[in-house]
């Protein structure tokens, strides 16, 4: 399947816009690697990617248009990039628990395409995911379902016994060897003096899907709970409407307290909407800590605070309330 998006130019040429980047970055690294010592050599970018999805759907999950973290690594030897290459892999699950989703996302053998036998995806469990992995029972190795047929059993403990599960990609890995670098002659010299190629590994994470995917995780009936680590801001203050003044004023000075000490704070003082329209869309918004200043909470110079993934409501000095916070 073609998913490039084309477009002509002058004189008929035909243009692609970028899918991936591959093909940017190997004649890059060209200008700054020339001796094996100068590898290994890593290089990342954070960049928008199109590709022509003929089904596009799911919200942010799949789409055409979307945000790409990319790594690309640059090797003297095959057991260099062997062991950068299994670095990354737990570098990522160091991620994915930063985003709350390592108990949910498996390391699962695709399909290596024209680079390898074997490439990796990290897929996580969900419902709304399109794709389909086969978990061994045993060891729980992970296998994408375009490459079951090829591993009626499990290629790493030989188990024939899976268990079936629908998920989403929320990143990859492969081993690209020389597929980039001797098209675009990149190479080095060796100790001995004798050019070789340079053999290349690339690690992405969709960062827009990876989104979507924390949103699939981890959610209620009310809406997201944002894992602290990558929500949008840390704190939900909220003003109860009151024809007394210092709430306002307490809540506002609250907000400038809360950012002197670096903590982001979404500050809902809507005075058309009443509170239980703010709690249902703190609850919706899904942000860790909603922090409510009113009449009543006031009385204790105090604030009531409740944290997104509980159900109970502490009330808070708010002096103490930056410390509390972090």
């Amino acid at each position: 399947m073609d998913i490039l998006f084309k477009i002509k130019g002058s004189g008929d040429k035909e243009y692609a816009l970028g899918p991936t980047h591959e093909e940017i970055v190997s004649p890059l690294a060209k200008k700054v690697i020339f001796s094996y010592k100068d590898l290994p050599y890593a290089v990342f970018q954070i960049q928008t990617k199109l590709r022509d999805e003929l089904r596009a759907k799911s919200g942010i999950l799949r789409t055409r248009e979307f945000l790409m973290k990319d790594l690309y690594s640059f090797h003297a030897t095959q057991d260099d990039l062997d062991k950068y290459y299994e670095k990354m892999t737990r570098v990522y699950f160091d991620i994915f628990k930063e985003l709350g989703i390592k108990n949910k996302t498996y390391l699962t053998l695709a399909s290596g395409g024209t680079f390898s036998k074997y490439s990796h995806e990290f897929q996580m469990l969900t419902e709304a995911g399109e794709d389909i992995i086969y978990i061994c029972n045993k060891c729980k190795t992970a296998i994408n379902k375009e490459i079951k047929p090829e591993n009626p059993a499990c290629p790493n403990c030989s188990s024939d016994s899976f268990v079936e599960k629908k998920s989403v990609e929320v990143g990859n890995i492969f081993k690209l060897g020389t597929k980039y670098s001797l098209p675009f002659e990149l190479k080095f010299k060796d100790k001995d003096g004798q050019e070789k190629p340079v053999i290349m590994g690339c690690y992405g994470i969709g960062l827009s899907r990876a989104m979507g995917a924390v949103v699939e995780a981890s959610h209620d009936e009310r809406g997201i709970v944002w894992p602290a680590g990558v929500a949008p801001f840390s704190a939900h203050l909220i003003e109860i409407k009151s024809d007394k003044k210092i709430v306002k004023s307490t809540a506002q000075k609250i907000y400038q307290d809360l950012q002197k000490n670096n903590i982001q704070v979404l500050y809902d003082d809507r005075d058309e909407k009443s509170a239980g329209e703010k709690f249902a869309d703190a609850d919706l918004i899904g942000i860790p800590y909603r922090i409510i200043v009113s009449e009543k909470t006031l009385l204790r110079k105090s604030v009531e605070v409740k944290e997104r993934a509980k159900s109970t409501i502490k009330l808070v000095k708010i002096k103490q309330l930056p410390k509390f916070i972090k």
